[in-house]
């Protein structure tokens, strides 16, 4: 045993036990090798017989075919074009059944008739070629089917061997021409014309004609003289038959691609692998068992070698997970970098587009180059919602995207959706269509911001995919919607079908992937916009489905849940009456903003009316006695607010009743429509029940558009706007100066402080943060130290919006910051607030 456990003893008969069952192993692999050998070889000689009758058949059926195209131009003498046409796609019905096809009439003065698969059926302007006269010679002679030797390429000016079948059409009549069908077929398009089953890929083959010209395949060439095949030490033979063609004796010669079998079947080496395993098993359990207790303490010293190993892989893992981390906090950096970089340098060309638009809407425009400036700023808009997406994106990865719900009307993001849309659509020649029925409650609570971004997303999606036809979005409510409670979930289904290309089912899975390109587009990925909105559908409770077939279109469906904006007007702390009855008229299409506005302003002690349609308002208004106030939905079917107000102006009897509406709509937007028309006040849903009262029950102020647009609000004060970019710098100027501002420009920081220097007083800076010479932190320092300005409130005016830009500007000393692109509002919001000054 001593002996046994030193490992020599225990490693031959370990050896020994390993050779001799190999030896077993490998002589019955090859006694299956000889017998897989012989049904192989036996199966060989039967496919190429089988290859050698498809091929004589195939030549022949090229011979009969020719005589029924004939036969068929025979039996119709007066055949016109497209009756030929159908004959020949009849006869023919492959591509490669035929190279090239003419019909010589018995007219010596007609031009032939010439066919091929490439141009179809056209009248020769030219003469036939040379290398096909001698055949129709000699079929003229014969008054019988002359069949042709194989041509060579280089008589024939073609790329391929040829043969031709000449065939008269009608038998000879005195001094009369012939009438003739000639074929030319390529010899390589016989084996293209075997069935896939018979493997011709696996075959070569040399055919030789009635004048001994061989052409060899697959090398689709023809030989000078027959091969001197040599078969010997091959596994297959090779196969030789005559074959006759139209009284003519041609040869064939078929061999095999391969000179040996193919390769042993894999399972044959699985087979013999885990016979040798066996028997290495075998032999290792034997040695295991005399070297037993040498193993125990061989396990002994590599448990110690493991335990050390362990040791030094564990201060390897310490130190790359420091690196790791480094190099992910390094790369976190750049991007955040990158992305503020980017949103910088691409917010301010756009807050240029949209302020110049709006600076530009402002002048006197027709109509026409309204909208389109209008459709102008809502584009640029939406660029500066994507520039938000670059953000969001990383949000979306981790899982912190959150929605921003506030009250909103559906029709506006639906007129956004087709002012940006429509004329892209117009451009492809596509109709674009949307579809809201009156049906669905449009006053709703959700993030609108990303509702459109989903459309938004679906619709270009249906354009880029859509060349001809329609794109056609339809916004339902799921069925058995809560239509009483005051707030109740609202479930919308979009419909986006177009008439596109349509995707396949691979397609359709890789539709809402962010790199993954398509099937059948190649040029063509999903992109990020699906991918997104189908997050944002499922952050919304609901999903994006795809139905679609190639060729027809696709039908895209998502579905959210959103909150029904039913509070129009909210409970009052404390009831209150009017001081005098007013009768006041209610329109609005909501059946339940209807009840909620009546029973409110009936609790008031007013005298209600209320009309679900416009229509009917407008037939008691314009014959019956006016109301003290009318409170107008803007956005109803049939006759809407602009179209009500319209009517009211075009009407012969005077209306002095007070005008207030009361929507979701973006309020902006209404005033710039209704600024011809008394409208007293806008209101948005949903309206404080003390704000509506206290605008009954005072007196009736100006109407909007000689007030709330055009008196300044910032008189008297002087600003101070420091921006480098001369397009940005210009549209602040005279935003401000609009509004009564006396404004100071200034293009860095130092012309800044050189600017405070002279001026004698200034009321507030606006600070764009990277200009060139001295940027805008650096400047506030200087405002603050060597100016001793402390109490003048400073704005960063900058593209730079991240919140982590925003907190490190206000930790700076800034007291403010707004972004770009400007928001007018929000900027004189900003000024008034800081310089404690109120509207006058």
């Amino acid at each position: 045993m001593k002996y046994f456990a030193s490992g020599k003893m225990a490693n031959v008969i370990s050896l020994v036990t390993f050779l001799l069952g190999s030896l077993v192993a490998l002589l019955l692999f090859n006694q299956g090798v000889s017998t897989y050998r012989s049904q192989a070889a036996s199966h060989a000689q039967q496919s190429m017989q089988q290859f050698v009758a498809r091929y004589d058949l195939a030549l022949q059926q090229t011979i009969v075919r020719n005589k029924k195209l004939a036969h068929a131009i025979q039996s119709n003498p007066q055949i016109d074009t497209a009756q030929l046409n159908q004959f020949i796609q009849l006869v023919y019905p492959n591509p490669q059944d035929v190279a090239e096809l003419f019909w010589l009439k018995n007219n010596s003065q007609a031009s032939p008739i010439h066919f091929s698969p490439m141009q179809g059926l056209v009248e020769l302007e030219t003469e036939l070629d040379t290398y096909i006269r001698p055949f129709i010679a000699r079929a003229e002679k014969r008054n019988d089917v002359v069949v042709s030797p194989i041509l060579d390429p280089q008589m024939t000016q073609s790329t391929h061997p040829l043969f031709i079948i000449v065939h008269p059409v009608t038998a000879r009549p005195q001094n009369s021409d012939f009438s003739f069908i000639i074929s030319v077929h390529r010899i390589a398009s016989l084996t293209q014309a075997l069935p896939n089953e018979l493997n011709r890929t696996q075959y070569a083959y040399v055919l030789t004609d009635h004048e001994r010209h061989p052409f060899a395949f697959p090398d689709n060439k023809m030989l000078a003289d027959l091969p001197n095949v040599s078969l010997e030490g091959q596994d297959i033979t090779y196969v030789s038959v005559p074959i006759n063609i139209h009284g003519h004796k041609w040869h064939l010669w078929v061999y095999p691609t391969s000179n040996h079998f193919k390769s042993i079947p894999l399972i044959q080496y699985i087979y013999l692998g885990l016979a040798l395993l066996g028997c290495l098993f075998v032999s290792l359990f034997l040695r295991y068992g005399l070297m037993q207790h040498r193993a125990l303490y061989l396990r002994y010293l590599q448990e110690n070698n493991n335990a050390k190993q362990i040791e030094s892989d564990l201060h390897q893992a310490q130190s790359t997970v420091k690196k790791n981390n480094k190099t992910t906090e390094q790369t976190l950096s750049s991007k955040t970098q990158f992305m503020t970089t980017l949103s910088h340098q691409i917010r301010t060309p756009v807050n240029g587009i949209m302020g110049m638009t709006d600076l530009c809407l402002q002048t006197e425009l027709t109509p026409k180059q309204q909208d389109y400036l209008r459709k102008i700023h809502v584009s640029a808009q939406h660029l500066n919602a994507v520039l938000g997406d670059l953000s969001d994106y990383a949000l979306l990865e981790s899982g912190q995207l959150t929605l921003q719900e506030h009250p909103f009307s559906l029709h506006e993001i639906v007129d956004g959706l087709y002012a940006m849309l429509s004329k892209e659509a117009q451009d492809k020649g596509l109709s674009f269509n949307i579809t809201v029925p009156h049906t669905v409650h449009c006053d709703l609570i959700g993030d609108s911001r990303r509702i459109k971004e989903i459309l938004l997303n679906l619709c270009i999606n249906a354009i880029e995919h859509t060349t001809s036809g329609h794109i056609h979005l339809v916004i339902n409510a799921d069925a058995e919607q809560p239509s009483s409670a005051e707030t109740s979930d609202y479930r919308l289904r979009f419909m986006i079908s177009d008439t596109g290309t349509g995707f396949t089912q691979d397609d359709i899975v890789k539709l809402f992937s962010r790199s993954q390109p398509l099937n059948n587009h190649k040029n063509i990925s999903a992109g990020l916009g699906l991918a997104i909105s189908q997050a944002l559908c499922q952050l919304m409770d609901g999903d994006i489905a795809v139905s679609s077939q190639l060729g027809i279109g696709s039908c895209f469906t998502a579905h959210i849940n959103l909150q029904l904006n039913n509070l129009i007007i909210t409970a009052p702390e404390q009831p209150k009456l009017l001081s005098k009855p007013q009768r006041i008229v209610v329109i609005d299409d909501n059946p339940i903003s209807l009840t909620m506005l009546e029973h409110a302003l009936t609790s008031m002690g007013a005298s209600v009316t209320a009309y679900q349609f416009a229509s009917d308002a407008l037939d008691d208004l314009l014959g019956g006695e006016q109301p003290d106030v009318i409170l107008l939905d803007w956005v109803m079917p049939q006759i809407g607010g602009l179209a009500f107000l319209t009517r009211l102006q075009q009407s012969e009897n005077k209306i002095t009743s007070r005008i207030l509406i009361l929507t979701a709509y973006d309020a902006s937007s209404i005033t710039r429509m209704s600024q011809h028309f008394p409208v007293e006040r806008i209101l948005g849903k949903p309206c404080r029940n003390e704000e509506l009262f206290h605008i009954i029950e005072g007196p009736a102020p100006a109407p909007i558009f000689t007030i709330e647009e055009n008196e300044p609000r910032l008189n008297n004060l002087v600003v101070l706007a420091a921006e480098d970019n001369m397009i940005n710098q210009e549209i602040i100027c005279e935003l401000l100066e609009a509004e009564g501002a006396t404004v100071i420009p200034a293009n860095d920081g130092q012309h800044c402080l050189d600017e405070l220097r002279r001026a004698q007083h200034v009321d507030i800076v606006l600070m764009d943060i990277n200009m060139p010479v001295m940027d805008g932190l650096t400047a506030l320092k200087h405002i603050r130290n060597e100016l001793a300005m402390p109490d003048l409130p400073v704005v960063a005016l900058t593209a730079n919006i991240f919140e982590h830009d925003k907190a490190h500007y206000l930790q700076q000393g800034m007291n403010e910051h707004l972004g770009k692109p400007y928001d007018k509002d929000k900027i004189v919001e900003c000024i008034l607030n800081l310089t404690e000054h109120t509207k006058r």
